[in-house]
């Protein structure tokens, strides 16, 4: 059985915490011994871990090195933000102050976070491996240079899309044969089983139901989605659109609603812990996002066999192909409210996309296996 580290920010906040606690839940325990080692001391989503992982915490000399790390405290946000550690060792000082609970030698080391974050100096500088890798999420990536220094410390550096791997491999062609692909990966079966736990009693049935999920954040593109809104409310069309996650923008967005007249239209339901009977339900999912690593909750609404409308990215291109298993919008309201009013009012256009949906195979064998294979 094979020692296997995996370094993260916490189990609390957003989709790469999802894809982390989904990769774990992957993981073949027959195989793997596995230990989660956390930076910030958030388990919120710990529920969700399917199997038992032990947890630890990497240990700081003190709380002002803490600080000066976490990605919770003002320091550590800041020094990420302005990509300090490219110019002045500050992940190397903190290197020096902190370390592992034990230090045992792992088989495979994995900093799933990335981010330009210390999480990819400490395993690099702190953990003994026979192998590391690093996990890239995003395809805007301004941070990495925060720890660009670290990459020669990694057998393989994964992005969790073609996207990102081919943005990595133009900014560092000298670790490209070090790069490669790693999709996220989701159990089927559980998606499949919680979306048939409940009805959501928000909805209506005689009206377009819509649904987004995502943080309430500018990344999401929730501004554009709520103009769009207005648009198909001045063209008389009867909807309710249903945004589920929590975040930093709500009172703005709120704001917006408010402005735009459209408190019986567009609602911020906050996190739920069963997303998964709305997208369900609903008559089309919506990601409209400025930036993606992957797009998990596309994934999700793909499982679950429904009508889809992306932002026109990259990464959305390796799932939705246009016109064939969902649509593809332009990055502005007047694009996305019509391409919503073409799955509205064209039945046999939403009937066929939702026929190819159904034909999908998805599965994540072939991703798991290149864990074994680093």
């Amino acid at each position: 059985m094979k020692k296997l580290l995996v370094v993260a920010k916490s189990l609390g906040g957003g989709g790469s915490e999802v894809a982390l606690i989904e990769f774990l839940n992957h993981l073949d325990r027959s195989k793997y011994d596995v230990t989660l080692l956390l930076l910030d001391n958030d388990t919120e989503y710990s529920y969700r871990l399917k199997k038992e992982i032990k947890i630890e915490y990497i240990k700081f000399d003190n709380n002002f090195y803490r600080s000066l790390a976490s990605m919770y405290a003002l320091p550590g946000k800041i020094i990420k933000k302005i990509k300090l550690n490219k110019y002045l060792p500050i992940y190397n000082l903190l290197a020096e102050h902190s370390r592992m609970p034990s230090l045992p030698y792992y088989d495979i080391a994995i900093d799933f976070y990335g981010y330009g974050a210390f999480t990819t100096a400490f395993l690099a500088l702190n953990v003994r491996a026979r192998k590391k890798a690093v996990w890239l999420h995003d395809e805007r990536m301004p941070w990495i240079r925060n720890v660009e220094q670290y990459f020669g410390n990694y057998d393989r550096i994964f992005g969790v899309s073609k996207a990102i791997k081919d943005t990595f491999n133009d900014m560092y062609p000298k670790y490209k044969e070090k790069s490669d692909v790693f999709y996220n990966v989701i159990d089927v079966k559980n998606v499949l089983k919680k979306s048939t736990e409940f009805y959501p009693e928000e909805f209506t049935r005689n009206v377009f139901n819509i649904v987004t999920v995502g943080r309430l954040t500018e990344q999401k593109g929730y501004d554009v989605s709520i103009k769009a809104a207005r648009i198909l409310k001045d063209k008389g069309i009867q909807f309710k659109w249903f945004a589920i996650g929590e975040g930093k923008d709500r009172q703005k967005l709120e704001s917006l609603i408010r402005k735009l007249n459209l408190n019986n239209n567009f609602f911020l339901l906050g996190r739920r812990d069963n997303p998964y009977p709305y997208i369900k339900n609903c008559d089309l999912y919506v990601q409209f996002s400025r930036h993606e690593g992957y797009g998990l909750s596309v994934l999700e609404a793909r499982i679950l066999d429904k009508p889809i409308i992306v932002s026109n990215l990259v990464v959305f291109r390796e799932q939705i192909k246009d016109r064939w298993n969902g649509l593809i919008a332009n990055f502005d309201e007047d694009s996305l409210a019509s391409s919503i009013e073409e799955m509205y009012v064209n039945y046999r256009l939403r009937n066929k996309i939702e026929t190819n949906v159904l034909k999908e195979n998805i599965n994540f064998d072939d991703q798991m296996n290149k864990l074994d294979e680093i």
